[in-house]
């Protein structure tokens, strides 16, 4: 289900009661990050406008949910996984 994330330039941020159904503002990219052996690590959303991960570079990765704890991942293999199709009503 597609949520809003963005209107005229400004980040939006859902909020609600439920902790686990609020969206992060902003618009997003999304990796897949692979072990050694070749299997998936886990997916990971990033803003846009960060820098996307590298192969072999260790990262910090915060599981949404979970407050404070943290992740320390140094993939062998970085895939992107969000494309666009359409920006600014273009193909």
């Amino acid at each position: 289900v597609p949520q809003l994330v963005e209107v005229n330039g400004s980040p939006c941020l859902k909020l609600t009661e439920e902790e686990e159904k609020m969206t992060i503002p902003g618009i997003k990219a999304v990796y897949r990050l692979y072990d050694d052996a070749g299997h998936s690590i886990m997916d990971l959303m990033a803003l846009e406008d960060e820098p996307a991960p590298k192969a072999g570079q260790e990262l910090v990765a915060h599981v949404l949910g979970r407050r404070g704890e943290a992740t320390k991942i140094k993939p062998s293999t970085v895939e992107p996984l969000h494309r666009t199709y359409f920006r600014d009503g273009q193909v």
